[in-house]
């Protein structure tokens, strides 16, 4: 199983072995705080992480999205996004998952405690502009963080 410790560190973030002990400037790419580097620690890499938060989280949906949300003790949000192929061609499978991942990154600290998301686009996300996603994914986002929404659930366990 992968290490956990990744976001606690910030994603990552080194420190230059020289600016140890000094009163040295610290670049953005090396301070926690403003590191926005959407790094491997921040995703869900795996089908069974991916099948843990399908079956212990719960759903949010909307016409062209559905969110997933488990919380998690990695101690940094994750994102995870699947695009079935009915959606377009790769370009325009990767252009949303391009956008949802930007929408993440820019707004991850918004996100309160720590939680794995899993988005799943419908055919009809391919046809929304990126501000029309944008606004669908922020507004899943919200919801899934409602103190309600973490109730109990019944499982919804997928065949493999």
């Amino acid at each position: 199983m992968a290490s956990l410790s990744g976001c606690a560190r910030g994603g990552g973030a080194q420190s230059s072995p020289g600016a140890a002990g000094k009163d040295a400037s610290v670049s953005p790419s090396e301070s926690p705080e403003l590191d926005q580097r959407f790094s491997r620690s921040r995703r869900l890499t795996t089908r069974r992480q991916f099948l843990a938060v399908y079956d212990g989280g719960v759903r949010q949906g909307s016409s062209h999205l559905a969110l997933f949300g488990l919380p998690n003790s990695a101690g940094c949000s994750r994102l995870g996004i699947t695009v079935p192929k009915k959606v377009g061609k790769a370009a325009r499978r990767n252009r949303i998952k391009r956008v949802l991942r930007e929408v993440f990154r820019r707004n991850r600290a918004s996100i309160a405690g720590s939680l794995d998301l899993v988005v799943n686009a419908h055919p009809q996300a391919g046809q929304r502009t990126a501000r029309e996603l944008e606004v669908e994914f922020l507004d899943l986002i919200r919801r899934i963080q409602r103190p309600d929404a973490h109730g109990p659930r019944t499982s919804r366990r997928r065949k493999s």
